[in-house]
């Protein structure tokens, strides 16, 4: 019996043997076929070109995200063709080493300035001139973010599921941001539309709003410019590439918005969601 395990367990490690030699001996002729190394040297003059996350005085602006070769697929495609060939070089994305993405414990406060988008953001705490700024987005396919109090969670589903039915992204708005309320808050969100909280707001730094969000793994915006009385000035006078713009749902706003859109795209910048403002 044990002449028989024995006897098993030796073809057994032939075998894995046989599967790593053969696996090295690919290895060592890859490395050393002329293709490879030509992608070798060409992938290292283009390294990676991700630009790191921001981070000043517990505030991070994202980074970008870079690139780099894919050696293996790039030299599989090579090799059908028999000859190195740039236009069959394959990129892979990779993100910064620095990076926002599970970055909680640091207040967002402004896209990259590298891209020329930027973000409209509208804190709702009643329902007031809502169809009004509705209508202007929509007739100039214009995508933002709304923070929604609780009031209106509960109470005006059906405005939130027009909001969402326009294509526009919707969070919870909070000046405590509790736990609970962030539960029970994406709950209804995820009863709507699949999507999930992503991000608290507030206009000051806040360590406990901050630590609440950070353990259900919202990120925290502070906004770059905080429109009121003349939102259009305010505007004209701070914005730059990444803003973040928070804009309240009152007469001003209303009578503006369509001017205020007009001048942004006017100065070259692209309105995105909030979401799309913080991709890296």
């Amino acid at each position: 019996m044990f002449k028989k395990f024995a006897s098993v367990l030796g073809t057994f490690t032939l075998i894995c043997f046989s599967f790593y030699y053969t696996d090295s001996a690919i290895d060592v002729i890859k490395k050393t076929d002329p293709i490879m190394q030509q992608i070798i040297e060409y992938s290292s003059e283009y390294g990676n070109t991700s630009i790191d996350s921001t981070l000043v005085n517990n505030n991070i602006i994202p980074g970008i995200k870079g690139t780099i070769v894919d050696i293996d697929e790039s030299y599989n495609k090579m090799k059908r063709l028999g000859k190195f060939d740039t236009s069959l070089i394959v990129f892979q994305e990779v993100n910064p080493e620095i990076s926002i993405i599970n970055n909680y414990e640091n207040y967002i406060i402004s896209g990259n300035n590298q891209k020329n988008n930027i973000s409209l953001i509208f804190v709702l705490e009643d329902s007031s001139f809502i169809e009004e700024i509705l209508s202007i987005l929509n007739k100039k396919d214009i995508k933002v973010t709304f923070f929604i109090n609780d009031d209106l969670f509960n109470d005006a589903i059906d405005l939130l599921k027009l909001i969402l039915l326009s294509g526009h992204k919707v969070e919870f708005y909070d000046e405590k941001y509790e736990t609970a309320a962030i539960k029970k808050y994406n709950n209804i969100l995820k009863s709507i539309t699949n999507d999930n909280l992503n991000y608290c707001y507030t206009t000051i730094k806040n360590d406990n709003l901050l630590e609440n969000c950070k353990k259900e793994k919202l990120h925290t915006i502070i906004p770059t410019i905080i429109t009121d009385f003349y939102p259009y000035n305010d505007i004209k006078n701070n914005i730059e590439n990444g803003s973040i713009i928070s804009l309240k749902n009152n007469k001003n706003t209303a009578r503006e918005l369509s001017s205020i859109i007009n001048y942004i795209l006017q100065k070259g910048k692209k309105i995105v969601t909030l979401e799309k403002l913080l991709e890296e």
